[in-house]
This record gives C-alpha cells, sequence and structure tokens, in this order.
C-alpha cells in the first residue's frame, strides 16, 4: 500500500497531462502506431526533447531526466558525454551546424566539471561536485574523442588523456575499477567504461591504454558464464549480483562494450563471447515477444515492465553484430525492440518535459529510472533510429535468401527444449524487413 501511494505521489495524477500519460500507458498502448508515425517523426521529436533537456540547464549540459515529480534536473555529466557523438551524428545527416553548436556546449560544459585528479564527477552535478567517478568518467573520455576528431581541439585531447590517466591509477592490479565505483561494487557493465580507454589508445597510439583495457576486459571474461552465456556480475549492486538479475540496459553495457573493446583489441574470445550473450537476449525476446525490463541468468524475465533504454541498446548491437555476420536475425530483432520504444514514445502531449522524451520504463511507473523520462534513453534511440535507417538502406532483394525456410529451420535448431521450440513455430519476421525483401505476408 504504502509503495502504491509513493507512486502516485511520484506520478502527480492530478496534473492532466501526467494523467493523460498514464491513462494512455493502460488503455491505449498502441496509439503511436495506429496513427502511423513514421520514423523521420518519431526521430524528430525525440531530437526535440533532447534539445529541449539541454535548454533547460542553462549551462550547456543535458539535464539528467525530466521527473514527474519535480520536472527537469540539473546537467548529467556522463550522459552529456556520451550525447556529443549523436549530436554530431545529428548534424552529419541533417546537414544542420546548429547540432555542432550543442556538442560544442556539451564540451565546454564537461571541461568546466573536470576535476584536478583529471577525473569527471559522479551523478548529477546539482547533487555533486568533487566525487569522482571511473564509470562516468570513461564514458565522458568517449565524447571528448569524438569532439576532438571532429575539431582537432587539442585541450580537449588533452582532457580525455587527464581522464584516462586517472583511471588507470585507479584501475586495481587485477583489472577491476572497485575505487569509487557506483554503489562501490565492481561490476562487468563497466566493460562500457574501458571500452573507451580501448579506444582512445586505439585512437593516439597510446599503449598504456590498451594495457588497462585488456586488463580489465580480462577481468570481465572471467565472469562469463559459459553454460548460459551470462556476463555474472553485471547489475547495478550486490543484491541483483546475488540473485544474477539486470536490467536489459546493464546486460547492454555489458555486451556492447566486451564487443567494442574486442574488436579493437583483436580478442577474438571477448568478441564471441559477446555475441554469445547477444544471441541469448535475442532469444528471449523472440520468446517472450518482447525484450524483458530484467532478466536472470537463465534469460528468463524477472519483471513485469520494459527497460525501453535497453531495448534501444541492444537494437543497435543487433545492427553491428549484422553488419559484422550479415545474418537478418539480427536486423528483425533489433526492429522489434525499435517498436517497443517507438510504442511508449510520448507522441500525444504538448508538455515540453513529455513530448518526444523516453520513460525510462513501459509503463513509466516502472521500477527503472521510476516515473521519469531519462536524456540517454532519448539518445540511444535516437542512435538506434538512425542506425536503423543506415541498415535498411543497406539492404536489397539479394538478402532474400537469409530469411527463407530454410534459415527457418535452423533457428528453430538453436532451441533445445519442447516449450521453446513450439515458440519457434510462431517466430515472425517483422513487417518492414518483409517489404524490403519483397517477401510474402506469411512464411507456410
Amino acid at each position: 500500500m504504502l509503495r502504491y501511494l509513493r507512486t502516485v505521489k511520484s506520478l502527480r495524477l492530478w496534473v492532466p497531462e501526467h494523467l493523460r500519460l498514464c491513462v494512455g500507458q493502460v488503455l491505449n498502448v498502441d496509439r503511436n502506431r495506429s496513427l502511423g508515425f513514421s520514423d523521420d517523426v518519431h526521430l524528430s521529436e525525440a531530437v526535440a526533447w533532447l534539445q529541449r533537456a539541454q535548454d533547460s540547464t542553462g549551462d550547456g549540459g543535458v539535464s539528467g531526466r525530466f521527473q514527474l515529480s519535480r520536472g527537469w534536473t540539473s546537467s548529467y555529466p556522463e550522459t552529456t558525454g556520451y550525447i556529443i557523438p549523436t549530436w554530431l551524428k545529428l548534424s552529419e545527416i541533417r546537414e544542420d551546424n546548429h547540432f555542432i553548436d550543442r556538442a560544442e556546449k556539451c564540451v565546454r560544459f564537461l571541461l568546466s566539471t573536470q576535476l584536478k585528479s583529471g577525473a569527471f564527477p559522479a551523478g548529477e552535478i546539482a547533487e555533486n561536485r568533487t566525487e569522482p567517478s571511473p564509470f562516468n568518467s570513461a564514458q565522458i573520455i568517449h565524447g571528448l574523442i569524438a569532439w576532438h576528431r571532429f575539431s582537432g581541439e587539442q585541450r580537449v585531447l588533452d582532457s580525455a588523456n587527464q581522464a584516462a590517466d586517472w583511471l588507470i591509477r585507479v584501475q586495481d592490479p587485477d583489472g577491476a575499477f572497485r575505487k569509487h565505483s557506483y554503489r562501490g561494487v565492481p561490476a562487468s557493465y563497466a566493460a562500457h567504461a574501458s571500452c573507451w580507454l580501448a579506444e582512445l589508445g586505439s585512437y593516439t597510439g597510446e599503449e598504456r591504454y590498451l594495457r588497462a583495457a585488456t586488463r580489465h576486459l580480462d577481468w570481465v571474461l572471467k565472469h562469463f558464464i559459459d553454460e548460459g552465456a551470462w556476463f555474472d556480475l553485471c547489475g547495478f549492486d550486490v543484491d541483483e549480483h546475488k540473485e544474477s538479475l539486470a536490467t536489459a540496459h546493464t546486460i547492454a553495457y555489458t555486451i556492447f562494450g566486451v564487443l567494442y573493446m574486442s574488436q579493437l583489441l583483436g580478442r577474438e574470445d571477448g568478441i564471441q563471447a559477446a555475441k554469445r550473450a547477444a544471441c541469448a537476449a535475442l532469444r528471449c525476446a523472440e520468446l517472450q515477444g518482447g525484450v524483458p525490463g530484467v532478466m536472470n541468468s537463465k534469460w528468463r524475465p524477472a519483471a513485469n515492465y520494459a527497460c525501453l533504454t535497453g531495448n534501444a541498446q541492444l537494437a543497435l548491437i543487433w545492427f553491428r553484430l549484422f553488419e559484422i555476420e550479415g545474418d537478418l536475425r539480427y536486423v528483425n530483432a533489433a526492429l522489434n525492440a525499435i517498436d517497443g520504444v517507438k510504442r511508449a514514445q510520448v507522441m500525444h502531449l504538448k508538455h515540453p518535459g513529455l513530448r518526444g522524451g523516453i520513460p525510462g520504463s513501459a509503463p513509466i511507473w516502472g521500477d527503472y529510472m521510476h516515473c521519469a523520462l531519462p536524456n540517454w534513453a532519448a539518445k540511444f534511440y535516437i542512435d538506434a533510429l538512425v542506425m536503423k535507417k543506415e541498415v535498411m538502406n543497406s539492404l536489397d532483394a539479394s538478402d532474400k535468401s537469409a530469411l527463407t525456410s530454410d534459415a527457418d529451420s535452423e533457428f528453430t535448431s538453436h532451441l533445445t527444449n519442447s516449450a521453446q521450440h513450439a515458440a519457434a513455430q510462431h517466430f515472425q519476421i517483422h513487417d518492414e524487413l518483409r517489404a524490403k525483401l519483397n517477401l510474402p505476408l506469411r512464411i507456410a
């Protein structure tokens, strides 16, 4: 009862647009699809929301989230950092220098927050300006690399190097990052931090960054459970680690980090581990009819909500694996995952903190980013929609052979028990993929 009352208070249902949002998530969940919004419209609304998130702060950073309980929060250095590549990509595909200006504002904000140690602070700027974070610092390195690659500004590369040097100083001998870690727990999802160390090492030729990334990759792979293709310790805290649970968000962080880092380091063992985990997540999504918000080490749902950030992140991973292997099953899964986000995107309200935004959970009162719309959900969604367009444009009729009945037979061969085999009989190819490949409406 107390939890229910807290949720009602967080939702602020006495605000008319909040009430309309919540009612729509129960009674009209397919509104967006029925209205036929194109991907371009979905993308434009998400971009506009992310612009408003940046404009709300006044300091160049991007607001961490819009909370139904209190509105826009303060700038979040970590996610401001990895939004920089998103702004630069938008400037390229839309041929609009306005997005370059936005990226530069992010950079100036970040440089103003860097600590003397070289680290960047944890959390949002209104909550903390002094406590460093290894994970957040590494995410910011990714954005600084993107800006230096674009602008050649030496000061920005120097800042990235200072952050990386600090990361090496606080890394433990076994490769883990324990000091200053989120909730004091070392986690395998920090692969999404060390991969940016590898990126910086590859970009600058600095071997010490590559060696540090290698040490962390070795540590993460020691926690890969071969039997279930599960990265142990990929959850947020000790409780999740004990129960072998994780949100789709941190699962995707782990898989992407291991995959990208392994590609940069030439580590086939890491590539194969990431691929196996990605395929396990894919099978879970197919069998469940969507990506569960929380999964356990047996790749079974452990929550009754979707983590929309994880949907978008997994779509990006599956698109990346398609580019590596050419298997259209990855594209099919990615399209379905993106549909889950499109379905939940707020498109029918005028409130500037809501319209175009992506809730943390679907429904919005789910546990992940409870009653809030985080900026990173919009960022990964934008990235996924952009990559979707690139991948779909790359397809032609010759790809049709990858989803014939023979491929369906191969698909079912991956499934091991009778329940999974039964589910495989209902495997459906996404309508957009059918149309792109000139396939019939149904496969017999």
